[in-house]
């Protein structure tokens, strides 16, 4: 997958995708991660959940950002791009 630089923290995020057979036992790093959102696929794979949301960060003012809506969730920057590559990949199966 295709590494993704982040300017505010200067780190570059390099994602790997899995496949596992049983559901894997999450344990979340409290400090990194807000909340694991689980969603269908079939509704991840649709439209539904893309939309955009204006937002103020550490380092813009109302900005315009494309989004994810997931179970009541945005999903926003980074983690939106990732899940966008993820989305599309699996949509060329």
């Amino acid at each position: 997958m295709t590494h993704v630089y982040i300017p505010p923290s200067n780190f570059y995020v390099h994602p790997y995708l899995g496949i596992a057979q049983d559901t894997p036992n999450f344990i979340l790093q409290e400090s990194e991660v807000d909340a694991l959102v689980e969603v269908d696929l079939p509704q991840f794979l649709s439209d539904d959940p893309l939309t955009t949301r204006v937002l103020t960060t550490s380092y813009a003012h109302q900005i315009k950002v494309p989004a994810f809506e997931l179970n009541g969730h945005i999903v926003w920057g980074a983690t939106a791009m990732v899940l966008n590559e993820v989305r599309e990949l699996l949509k060329q199966l």
